[in-house]
């Protein structure tokens, strides 16, 4: 596995793969060619570590465009790949509208300050069993406790980008920190050890992976085409009525025409 930076990911090398059970919903693995993607972020400033709903996260605020557009970029590349490989995947062809509906985006706050644009959004601290499992590492490379990380602190994240997790109503990027590094704002040592959370559990794709949400807009959109259809051959009725009218008119005309002539002759 090796880490890579937001500036050097082409998005056509990344690959999903096909859902597999885990636990109560489905996963998509996401690889950068045939390697778990790794990503390191660019320093960021700690606003705070909140809980939400019995998890964790570090809410940053970032002040580099380019890695919000990264953050951007990846997840309208996540719905493009699931449209792409619906029919591959749940047995049914889905429209785009709806799977972009049912994509929930990670929050980025846009904030103006002084003129100036910055960013704020949260990484998800991964925690089994109420222990944390990302290593927090000091500028010397030394674990440290979590507590050491407090609001205001300069950070490098190495975020796995996981891959698409897949519930009954709706399906985001999975993502989480792997590896958190506290760092001076003017020097900081790249990221050496690493480590990995693997998960097992894997079965075969239900194809009522998605709830009867899917199900009432594949109805709408064959509606849609019925009416679409309906309106085409009711103007082809009308124009052809007119042609119709126009035809004996024409004839009237000329009919009247040929009778003036003869009284004239």
């Amino acid at each position: 596995m090796t880490t890579i930076s937001y500036k050097d990911i082409n998005l056509d090398d990344l690959i999903l793969s096909s859902p597999e059970k885990i636990g109560d919903c489905y996963m998509c693995n996401l690889y950068n060619d045939d390697d778990l993607l790794y990503i390191q972020t660019p320093i960021l400033k700690v606003n705070d570590i909140i809980e939400e709903n019995d998890e964790k996260f570090i809410d940053v605020e970032i002040n580099d465009k380019l890695f919000i557009d990264f953050l951007l970029e990846i997840e309208n590349n996540n719905i493009k790949y699931t449209f792409n490989n619906s029919k591959k995947w749940f047995n049914k062809e889905i429209p785009y509208d709806a799977i972009d509906n049912m994509y929930e985006e990670q929050e980025i706050f846009e904030i103006d300050e002084d003129d100036k644009i910055k960013y704020n959004m949260k990484f998800k601290i991964p925690i089994i069993e109420d222990k944390v499992q990302c290593n927090v590492y000091n500028e010397n490379k030394e674990i440290v406790n979590m507590d050491e990380i407090n609001s205001g602190s300069q950070v490098i994240l190495l975020l796995h980008f996981k891959g698409l997790r897949i519930l009954k109503e709706s399906f985001c990027l999975d993502c989480y920190i792997n590896q958190i590094k506290i760092v001076n704002i003017d020097h900081f040592n790249i990221l050496e050890d690493y480590a990995i959370i693997d998960d097992e559990d894997s079965s075969n794709i239900d194809e009522n992976i998605f709830s009867e949400e899917i199900n009432s807009v594949l109805e709408e959109e064959k509606l849609k085409k019925e009416e679409e259809k309906l309106k085409k051959e009711e103007q082809k009725l009308k124009k052809e009525e007119n042609e119709k009218i126009k035809n004996n008119i024409e004839n009237e005309i000329k009919k009247l025409k040929d009778e003036l002539n003869n009284l004239n002759n």
